[in-house]
């Protein structure tokens, strides 16, 4: 929720978000390309170094941020790494369940780590375009690029939803929390269901009353936003081809030292 306030505060927050979105998706194609374990973890590595020396904000909120997607990364690396294997297989560490052996083998271990580490690089991609660039900048530099209008408009009414929802969610919790809801296990579940089954209709009422509002002011379906005062920024698209220059420079010797 705080990526727009950093954002703000970004020293390439008036630089054109072409560039930026540029840069981001040629390193986000690379390392997706080259499903490498090292160019995954170069690609995180240097898209934190960007963000702290171009961007001016600090490493701590990069790795903060990067600690978010992180349990989500490692559930899906340990289903890609947990099999079932027979009686008799080799493997680098296992538990014996009735006559299979549940656990991992070199090959397994190899491909969970190269899908988390290229996981880590496209986040880490994601988190350059969002740390630097606010979702307005975004959604023009896409109208820009001819996306569809409607994926656009649709774009910025689910961001803004976003906030509606956790207002709204944060309001019933603060309610709740005065009158003692949270207080031990059973009650606590009676309150987060009382939670979930209110927010989305008080947020759904909240929605259709900002709707309202909208066509009041005379909106016909259309968001127009003023253009802010942007540097051109083509510094960026040298920066952008040496990144990927160093992206493919890793994934090839890393094919060097494999073979």
């Amino acid at each position: 929720m705080g990526t727009d306030r950093y954002a703000y505060q970004s020293r390439l927050r008036r630089v054109s978000p072409l560039p930026k979105l540029a840069l981001a998706a040629v390193a986000l194609v690379m390392c997706l390309c080259c499903d490498s374990v090292w160019v995954g973890l170069v690609t995180v590595l240097v898209m934190g170094v960007l963000i702290t020396a171009l961007g001016g904000l600090p490493a701590t909120v990069y790795l903060h941020f990067l600690k978010v997607p992180l349990a989500f990364l490692v559930i899906g690396g340990i289903t890609i790494l947990i099999h079932s294997y027979p009686a008799g297989t080799t493997v680098v560490a296992a538990l014996p369940v009735g006559e299979r052996l549940w656990g991992f083998t070199a090959h397994d271990l190899y491909q969970a780590a190269r899908l988390f580490c290229k996981a880590l690089g496209a986040v880490g991609c994601m988190y350059f375009l969002s740390l630097n660039t606010p979702i307005t900048d975004l959604t023009m530099a896409l109208e820009k690029l001819h996306v569809p209008h409607l994926l656009v408009e649709l774009m910025e009414l689910i961001y803004r939803f976003i906030f509606v929802l956790a207002e709204t969610a944060a309001n019933i919790r603060l309610a709740q929390e005065s009158r003692l809801g949270y207080q031990g296990f059973r009650r606590s579940m009676n309150s987060l269901g009382t939670l979930s089954s209110m927010v989305f209709l008080r947020a759904w009422r909240k929605g259709q009353s900002i709707y309202t509002a909208l066509e009041s002011r005379g909106y016909t379906g259309s968001l127009t936003t003023l253009a802010g005062d942007y540097t051109p920024g083509l510094w960026l698209l040298p920066l952008t081809a040496g990144v990927a220059g160093g992206q493919l420079l890793v994934f090839c010797l890393e094919r060097m030292a494999v073979g």
